[in-house]
This record gives structure tokens, C-alpha cells and sequence, in this order.
């Protein structure tokens, strides 16, 4: 394959890429066909099949690098993170939560597809569901075996509390959409205080004397 070719080629997948994800977010998944997509870009269906299986294909890849960028931006965020340091946790906390309404923000459709799509209707797209949440838990609680094994926390198992931030999440960013009981900031100040609340309640002594010392340093300064 000549390299203009293998251009034309990646700007062709680009184009459905942009296209479906505009669709999907007008129209919504189930709405959008095949045909509403190769119309808006200007291509033939068997062009199309020429780069997906189909529409569920289309929407796993489209999931998997916007669910991967994700990834690793909250990757970016946490490293590195001062962790005897509460407000660089709670900085870093900000961050984290930021970008996870950026990702909903800006893929609604997708998020709620994610979510909902676990419902057991399809065992396949279940798994594929699951997977990108238990990557994020994987990620949390590796760090968080990190902070264990350095001493500034102790009792906890790091899958259990991964889970459970990360199930906190899910949820808080459903409702978030389509309660619309609350703001995106007074849901990013419920996560930052529930996780260092559920962090701190595990400190070691060590730990705890960190922050002690830490708020120590903060009355001397604003006194």
C-alpha cells in the first residue's frame, strides 16, 4: 500500500468516525443507520464495510479511543500526585473528576450507551462495557496498592475501594445527565470530598501526622 493510499484511507475512517459520533449524539444510537452515515460523509455502504463489520463495530472503536484518551489523560492527572500532600490530593481529586464530566460532556450519547448497554441484553458489548470501567478501577487501585505499600494508608483492600469510587462515579454521572438534580461543579465537590473522605478514613498514623502537620503549616500561614 502506497503511503497516499494508506492517507486517503485514514482520512476516509476519520470521516465516518466524525460523522457517526455527530449522529449518534443527534440522533441517538439506535436512530442512526448505516445509510444516515455514508449519505452525510458521501461514500457508498460498501465503502463503509470496507473499514467496519457494522454499526456495532463502528461504535466500539469510536468507544475505545475516546474511552482510551480518557484513560490516559486520568493517568496524566495522577502522576505524579504528592499523596502525604491533602491538598495536592484534593488538586489532583479536582482534576480527575473534571475530566470525567469533560468525557461526558462532550460523548453523552456514548456515556449513556455505555451505562445502559449492561443490562445483559448482549453478553459480547456487556463485556466490552465492563472492561473500560474495570480498566479504571485496575488504574485506581494499583495506585492505590501504591499508597498502601509506602505507609500513608493501611486496612483496605485496593480493589474494594477502586470499585467503589468508580461505581460512585458511574452512577453520579448518569443521574447527572438525566436527573438533572445537581451541576456538573457540585458533582466534581461530591466526589473530591466522598473520595479523600473514604482515603483519609484508612491513614496511618504516619499519615495521619502528615496531615496534621499539614493543617499546622496552613493556620500558621493564614494566622
Amino acid at each position: 500500500m502506497t503511503r497516499l493510499v494508506e492517507k486517503k484511507r485514514q482520512y476516509t475512517r476519520e470521516a465516518i468516525i466524525r460523522v457517526a459520533e455527530e449522529l449518534f449524539s443527534q440522533k441517538g444510537y439506535h436512530n442512526t443507520q448505516i445509510m444516515d452515515i455514508v449519505k452525510t460523509v458521501g461514500m457508498s455502504a460498501g465503502t463503509f464495510y470496507n473499514y467496519f463489520k457494522d454499526k456495532r463495530d463502528l461504535f466500539a472503536q469510536i468507544t475505545r479511543q475516546n474511552f482510551g484518551t480518557f484513560r490516559t489523560r486520568i493517568k496524566e492527572v495522577r502522576n505524579p500526585v504528592n499523596i502525604w500532600d491533602r491538598a495536592d490530593r484534593l488538586s489532583k481529586l479536582n482534576e480527575t473528576f473534571s475530566a470525567y464530566f469533560d468525557y461526558i460532556d462532550g460523548h453523552h450519547q456514548q456515556f449513556l450507551i455505555l451505562l445502559r448497554g449492561s443490562f445483559g441484553v448482549d453478553e459480547e458489548f456487556d463485556d466490552s462495557v465492563w472492561s473500560y470501567y474495570s480498566d479504571l478501577a485496575q488504574d485506581l487501585a494499583e495506585d492505590i496498592q501504591a499508597w498502601l505499600n509506602v505507609g500513608v494508608i493501611e486496612g483496605v483492600n485496593p480493589y474494594t475501594l477502586a470499585y467503589s469510587v468508580v461505581g460512585m462515579v458511574m452512577h453520579l454521572g448518569h443521574s447527572y445527565l438525566m436527573e438533572k438534580k445537581f451541576s456538573r461543579d457540585e458533582a466534581i465537590r461530591t466526589l473530591v470530598s466522598l473520595s479523600n473522605l473514604m482515603f483519609e478514613a484508612h491513614l496511618t498514623e504516619a499519615g495521619r501526622k502528615a496531615l496534621q502537620d499539614m493543617n499546622e503549616t496552613t493556620r500558621r500561614f493564614e494566622g
